[in-house]
């Protein structure tokens, strides 16, 4: 199977920054293991897009899915639409809950 395309949300790219850069803040490496971490399974997705679990959600006709990432407490919310794999977040998975609902409206 060939991969399918990609592209993320601009605040999902914005936070992916903001964590590497604490991460790394916090030590040297730790920043850079997150994005290559978070990168292994956006192109996991784009190779195997219906692998990863649904995410429940209110908007179920949008069939978001969701990979946690081992070793941080991270994960892609993701979509596939059009033969197009979409990232709405890097979501922290220990703070506020669905906070980039609203950024399904931009899609």
């Amino acid at each position: 199977m060939t991969m399918l395309p990609w592209r993320e949300h601009p605040a999902a790219r914005a936070e992916l920054v903001d964590a590497i850069g604490w991460y790394e803040e916090r030590q040297s490496g730790l920043g850079e293991r997150l994005n290559a971490e978070l990168m292994e399974h956006v192109a996991f997705a784009r190779e195997w897009p219906d692998a990863a679990p649904f995410y429940r959600n209110r908007q179920r006709h949008l069939l978001l899915r969701r990979r946690s990432v081992e070793g941080f407490p991270y994960g892609i919310v993701y979509l596939v639409r059009d033969n197009e794999v979409i990232v709405v977040a890097y979501a922290h998975e220990k703070r506020r809950p669905g906070y980039w609902r609203s950024r399904l409206r931009d899609l």
